[in-house]
């Protein structure tokens, strides 16, 4: 693991930082009223919000400005807008969440998310940068393949792989998902905590504050682009629900998967058998 990005990274990441700090500027100037204003449905099927729109503009714009200075196009492939072409078609794939954790982010809960990757290719394996901007701390992961992860720049070293569960976060914790999956955890889990956000869950694996990860329902690319760098960085195991899934798996907003990762993957049979049982549940 290096101590910095390349240029090349270095340049994406002060590019899309600085969107994610407009955003924060943006929503708080927003009211209640403001923020949860509906504007339909998006690409991704999900109703988009105030907050969802006015972050998606932003990112749009940077890339945009991105274009205009070095001329290169970028196709976005993103929560709201769907796909669509910078400049013009081709060049690499942003694939972006502007809001992970709307519902928190509406409300005024500050454990939300902005969750950008930069890709070769269309498929997860191709995520070449990555960057999740927490909104409430304003704490910055980034990623790049094959050179390292860091937190507001300092390296990210690989978490202590813990000999149990003590802390496990769950998304997707819909009350019927908990209960289908509960049984299977007593005993092996020592807390469950549920954020409301996929990349920030997945990132606070990376960072030593939760041990593993269990999405009980069924995620979108765009959830884990990025925040699957920041853990594959670290030396973290995740899958969709498998390991063997995660390069494969298109970017797009219209497959859905389960999500697993965890800091020890001799954990990952007990988070199976929950993941198992919650699977069974349709809501």
């Amino acid at each position: 693991m290096r101590d910095a990005p390349s240029p090349a990274g270095a340049d994406w990441f002060a590019c899309l930082g600085e969107a994610c700090r407009e955003i924060n500027r943006r929503l708080c100037t927003m009211d209640r009223a403001e923020r949860t204003r509906q504007f339909g449905r998006g690409a991704g099927g999900d109703t988009t919000v105030g907050v969802d729109r006015v972050a998606e503009d932003i990112l749009i714009d940077a890339l945009r400005r991105r274009y205009e200075e070095t001329g290169d196009p970028v196709t976005l492939v993103s929560e709201e807008a769907g796909l669509m072409h910078v400049g013009g078609p081709g060049g690499p794939v942003v694939i972006a969440d502007p809001i992970d954790g709307s519902r928190n982010a509406a409300r005024g809960a500050p454990l939300f998310a902005t969750s950008i990757a930069v890709s070769d290719d269309r498929t997860m394996g191709g995520v070449r940068y990555a960057l999740v901007f927490d909104h409430g701390p304003k704490e910055v992961f980034t990623a790049e393949r094959g050179v390292g992860a860091w937190l507001d720049g300092a390296c990210l070293g690989t978490p202590e792989r813990p000999d149990r569960l003590r802390m496990l976060a769950v998304e997707g914790a819909s009350a019927a998902r908990i209960a289908a999956a509960a049984l299977t955890l007593v005993g092996e889990v020592g807390r469950l905590r549920s954020l409301g956000s996929m990349a920030l869950s997945m990132c606070w694996i990376a960072a030593g504050r939760m041990d593993a990860l269990l999405g009980l329902g069924e995620v979108r690319a765009v959830d884990v682009a990025a925040a699957q760098l920041v853990l594959r960085e670290v030396g973290c195991w995740v899958g969709l629900p498998e390991a063997e899934d995660v390069d494969d798996c298109p970017l797009d907003v219209v497959v859905r998967r389960r999500v697993m990762a965890t800091a020890q993957p001799d954990l990952i049979d007990k988070m199976r058998r929950a993941l198992g049982e919650a699977a069974a549940v349709s809501w």
